[in-house]
């Protein structure tokens, strides 16, 4: 017999899970949307102001190769 707290837990960690897989495609949308902006002109410090990113991270993201 599960307990209340057991069948809570269990749907947290279902939602964990789902969250963690669904950042990854919400990371790869982000990272090739500042990769499309940058290739269109836009400048990393504009780019970072609207992801607020710093700059810094933006430049490691455009400038990493797509897989």
């Amino acid at each position: 017999m599960t307990t209340s707290t057991d069948d809570t837990q269990t749907h947290l960690l279902k939602l964990v899970r789902y969250a963690a897989r669904s950042s990854g495609v919400a990371t790869s949308k982000r990272d090739a949307a500042m990769r499309e902006a940058h290739r269109a002109g836009a400048s990393l410090r504009d780019i970072a102001a609207a992801s607020g990113m710093s700059h810094m991270t933006v430049k490691r993201i455009t400038d990493r190769a797509t897989d």
